[in-house]
């Protein structure tokens, strides 16, 4: 609960200009003084203290949140939002910290320090300054690809060409079937492609995986 909550009225009901909590789930209210809480406005949160792992709650009545809302706030790195995550991207916010944004409609994705925390934002500028781009959050991008652009998904598709297919022998190797499907979800194994690593297994004796490869190839006739 929070400990001091400070509101204006704005267009279409009121404006959280201030919010204090000590809590480590913050949650953002629905409604204010009976006005719905349409609207958060700049370093809201900075009169609360400071405190590693917190995550803050925002509900779907928020359609507008000030690009500073999170500004100079530590500690915070998870935000559940009730709307969509194309609502939350159009926020503009400019992540200051890791935090892992999870949507109402059903998306989540941990968004890095010193970028976007929305798309297709985020996408343009890991993939221009790609110095943090790893294959787990391309194959992440290809898996769940709200608001992914054609150029972008070109882009992710053309830096896990060259590596991916290692990663998924390991896989194999390993016996690792929750690895191995999120690397063929990704849409970059022909079916080819998938009797090689079907064959690897069979070698490597490796039962679950043979028999998860032989699904794919079985659901791809249809």
């Amino acid at each position: 609960m929070a400990n001091k909550i400070d509101a204006e009225p704005c267009d279409g009901g009121c404006c959280i200009t201030r919010l204090v909590s000590t809590d480590r789930d913050i949650t953002v209210p629905d409604s204010v003084d009976g006005m719905a809480v349409v609207e958060i406005g700049p370093s809201f949160m900075s009169g609360s203290p400071a405190s590693d792992g917190r995550t803050v709650r925002i509900p779907a009545s928020v359609k507008r949140v000030d690009p500073d809302a999170f500004s100079g706030i530590i500690g915070i790195h998870g935000i559940d939002y009730g709307g969509t995550m194309e609502e939350f991207s159009s926020f503009g916010i400019f992540a200051e910290f890791d935090c892992e944004v999870r949507s109402g409609d059903g998306h989540e994705f941990r968004f890095l320090s010193g970028y976007p925390m929305g798309f297709p934002g985020f996408d343009e500028a890991i993939q221009t300054m790609n110095f943090k781009m790893d294959q787990e959050l391309a194959v992440k991008r290809l898996r769940d690809p709200v608001l992914l652009t054609d150029a972008c998904r070109d882009r992710y598709k053309e830096y896990l060409s060259g590596r991916i297919m290692p990663k998924a022998e390991q896989a194999v190797t390993n016996g690792d079937t929750a690895k191995l499907s999120e690397m063929i979800s990704t849409g970059l194994f022909d079916d080819d492609a998938v009797r090689g690593l079907m064959e690897r297994s069979l070698r490597s004796g490796k039962t679950a995986v043979t028999s998860m490869l032989m699904s794919v190839l079985y659901s791809r006739r249809g």
